[in-house]
């Protein structure tokens, strides 16, 4: 059966073989831990859009910008998307109005995402928490925005996931902002052909303000067999669990919270394919039979 990889944001520049290779090795050391092996007959092909989602994002903002737009209108400013996604991660990671307040200087600021000069408060006072890259979480909601607010962007993005997943059964693993990507191109399927597992890792799928930006209502794409949501509480991009709280759909997603994810921010991807249940559950996909289309 085909194995599909869907990776995350930042990676422009990279070698999608290499990236490959190395997505490779940590799952086979997670199987390894597992006892368990990828079938031999195992197909993997590596959806890469970082370089596409990099130059995408670099023309935002400049005329280019009015062309992503199309086919629909931006729903709110970046100020206010990205300023959500922000406040909420620091609210999940304990960072409260009062040390936001403080970077301020404690100036008469008007709290709120739509308020700039508080956003970049936040992301001072993100700073300050042991293991916390401010400036990687701003990169993150900033790309993530993009992809979600503009049209022309998302449907560039969505289709090279949609031609990696091809048509034919699959078990797909996604990373991050993949999860979103996988999400929204899974669930504008027809329910055949059947994809036995979506396995997905270090999810901002949970984040209110990004949930907001979905098709509703939020549904476990009838295409999938089975979902598997694997984080580190200590990953500040999954502070937030896919369940019945948050992610409210049927049949209800499967979450292991405890995965102890050994990169340092904690959400590297060879962080949770190196777990050892992360990896079974890949290769359970994978030894499924394959659905009837």
């Amino acid at each position: 059966m085909k194995l599909v990889l869907i990776h995350g944001r930042g990676q422009a520049g990279q070698d999608p073989a290499q990236l490959k290779h190395d997505w490779l090795a940590a799952l086979r050391y997670g199987c390894d831990r597992g006892h368990v092996q990828l079938p031999a007959d195992t197909v993997v092909e590596f959806a890469y859009y970082g370089d596409l989602l990099a130059d995408l994002v670099a023309q935002v903002g400049t005329p280019l910008g009015q062309e992503l737009r199309a086919k629909g209108p931006v729903p709110v400013p970046n100020e206010a998307l990205q300023g959500e996604i922000l406040a909420e991660i620091a609210a999940q990671a304990g960072v409260s109005e009062s040390d936001i307040r403080l970077e301020t200087g404690n100036a008469p600021i008007q709290k709120g995402p739509a308020n700039w000069e508080w956003v970049q408060a936040i992301i001072r006072a993100l700073d300050h928490i042991p293991g916390l890259n401010s400036r990687l979480i701003d990169a993150f909601t900033r790309d993530v925005y993009v992809y979600l607010t503009y049209p022309g962007v998302r449907a560039q993005i969505d289709k090279v996931v949609a031609d990696a997943l091809g048509n034919e059964p699959c078990v797909v693993v996604a990373h991050s902002l993949g999860t979103v990507v996988a999400y929204n191109v899974l669930r504008a399927r027809a329910a055949t052909p059947q994809y036995p597992k979506l396995v997905t890792v270090g999810s901002p799928l949970g984040i209110r303000a990004i949930k907001q930006q979905l098709a509703t209502p939020l549904i476990s794409p009838p295409c999938i067999g089975q979902w598997f949501n694997a984080y580190d509480d200590r990953d500040v991009v999954a502070l937030v669990p896919l369940d019945a709280q948050t992610f409210n759909v049927t049949p209800p997603i499967a979450n292991k919270s405890d995965v102890l994810n050994f990169t340092d921010n904690r959400h590297g991807i060879e962080g949770y394919l190196a777990d050892p249940v992360v990896a079974r559950q890949v290769v359970l996909g994978l030894q499924s039979p394959k659905p009837l289309t």
